[in-house]
């Protein structure tokens, strides 16, 4: 429903700030004048790759806005999961490979790693004055969104009495009726997957041993899976019933399509996870200045909407609520600041995540 406005919109940002064909030469208002400078040397490199966990969906009004600006940079963006973002980044650095010029994900354990060792690129963007403190944790590592992390279920296999609102109102309904979720519910797998790892790490330093208990208790029924475009497709056929912790980019667009009626989400009562997905320019880049240009934009008030029109999170508190589908503000004042738990970039993700993984594999098996 929001793409009747998507292509006003993308124009109207463009030429609300940023550079157009007509006028290539020009700076965004309020940047300093020697952008000109990188605006120019853009020109000479050859595109942009982006590695990313965001789907093709996601990235079209963001793309889209972003050609208006700079019609001669060419984007290229793959689809990979948050840890292989960085494992086949970290795979290429340095080989003479054709290799990311920006990663996006949320494996938040890498971006603290990088962040203390310094493999981004220290560029300081002209939109930090805008954003909040969060929005750049590390030299170099920016918050691209904040997007919540939801329970999604099958509407035609659950009955309204039947479906959690919550982490704690899911295990009840899970141990007094377990012939219905045995083997049926599905999350990220903390062992196997970055985004998991951070969700659920975050999660339990919240709820402590009331989140550990909860969790033994319907261990034994979790199928974990790696990404959420799969578990939605499989909650879609009744292969499971309910998802928790589901990345919220992955439904949202997702209810929209065919089929779609049979899903159905619901932001969890007892703390709702939220991604700050991380964003950065490897030092290594082959195309910095182009890359920068996207880190601007991806930041500006005008790329922050078109991330929302994609089904991502904007942060910014002045995007327009009616022009995407969720802003952090807004889902705060929706769920209660106090029930929102941010899945950031602390350090303790790298040193306590190889106990973190024991702990979490003995709870999938009751222990």
């Amino acid at each position: 429903m929001f793409k009747d406005k998507l292509a006003a919109l993308v124009f109207g940002v463009a030429a609300a700030g940023f550079a157009t064909q007509a006028g290539a030469q020009a700076v965004p208002a309020g940047y300093p004048a020697d952008y000109a400078q990188t605006i120019e040397a853009s020109r000479a490199e050859k595109g942009l790759v982006i590695y990313s966990n965001m789907a093709d969906n996601n990235w079209q009004p963001v793309v889209e806005g972003f050609k208006a600006a700079y019609p001669w940079i060419n984007i290229e963006t793959l689809d990979l999961g948050s840890g292989t973002v960085h494992s086949r980044w970290e795979a290429e650095a340095g080989s003479g490979s054709r290799t990311a010029d920006i990663l996006i994900s949320g494996a938040n354990d890498r971006w603290a790693n990088y962040g203390t060792e310094g493999r981004m690129l220290d560029y300081k963007s002209p939109e930090i004055a805008q954003l909040p403190d969060f929005a750049n944790p590390y030299a170099g590592v920016y918050v691209m969104s904040t997007d919540p992390l939801v329970i999604t279920y099958n509407a035609a296999l659950l009955s309204e009495e039947q479906r959690p609102k919550g982490f704690a109102s899911l295990v009840a309904a899970a141990v007094a009726d377990p012939s219905t979720f045995d083997g049926k519910i599905t999350t990220y797998d903390a062992a196997r997957n970055s985004f998991g790892l951070a969700a659920w790490w975050n999660f339990m330093a919240e709820k402590g041993d009331t989140g550990w208990n909860e969790l033994r208790q319907i261990g034994t029924m979790i199928r974990g899976e790696t990404s959420g475009g799969p578990m939605n497709e499989k909650i879609a056929t009744g292969e499971y019933v309910i998802g928790v912790a589901v990345s919220g980019i992955t439904i949202f667009p997702r209810l929209e399509q065919p089929g779609g009626e049979l899903l159905g989400f619901a932001f969890p009562d007892d703390g709702t996870i939220v991604m700050l997905r991380g964003m950065g320019i490897p030092k290594e880049a082959a195309n910095p200045n182009s890359a920068k240009l996207f880190v601007d934009y991806a930041l500006s008030q005008a790329g922050q909407t078109l991330i929302g029109k994609g089904g991502l999170v904007p942060y910014r508190d002045d995007v327009p609520e009616d022009q995407v589908r969720y802003t952090y503000q807004g889902l705060q004042a929706l769920i209660g600041a106090d029930n929102v738990i941010e899945a950031g970039f602390d350090k303790a993700l790298i040193d306590e995540a190889p106990a973190f993984v024991t702990k979490w594999n003995a709870a999938l098996k009751g222990e």
